[in-house]
């Protein structure tokens, strides 16, 4: 949880300058590491968004594989795509991610033996889903540095 609550910090100093009119601003970045070619264009928001969906259906997958049980529906990279672009999207995401950090510190401290697979990845414990959300959130921040000095 240390590193997640870092990259979240990050974040939270990368958007502070930024005009809350920018956010919803689609902007084209480079290619970037682990960031898919028909999702170079979005807009801060989207991102946030993103991770905010993707956080949803980890911590379902976390919290079924704690249980030991199966968690039956196919993770999809298309199901966790952005779709809105709202104003609000940073104060939503961050109430997800402080409900996600209270969802984490409740669990028990075990590894499940029931594993779920990763779209992209291997299969994965609830241990080492709750490490991707660190590692997914590092790589979204590169995209958010990357549209904010396009936006400059």
């Amino acid at each position: 949880l240390f590193l997640l609550q870092r990259e979240l910090k990050i974040i939270d100093k990368l958007l502070k300058p930024i005009d809350k009119n920018l956010l919803t601003k689609k902007t084209l970045i480079d290619r970037t590491f682990a960031i898919e070619d028909d999702t170079r264009q979005f807009s801060i928001n989207m991102v946030l968004e993103h991770l905010e969906i993707a956080g949803n259906k980890v911590k379902d997958v976390i919290e079924a594989l704690s249980l030991e049980k199966e968690f039956e529906e196919e993770i999809k990279i298309e199901n966790v795509k952005p779709k809105q672009n709202v104003e609000n999207q940073y104060e939503s995401f961050k109430k997800f991610y402080e409900e996600y950090i209270l969802f984490i510190k409740s669990l028990d401290k075990k590894q499940s033996k029931k594993k779920k697979k990763h779209p992209w990845f291997i299969e994965f414990n609830n241990y080492d889903w709750s490490v991707f959300m660190f590692m997914h959130t590092f790589i979204h921040i590169r995209r958010i540095e990357a549209i904010i000095k396009e936006l400059k």
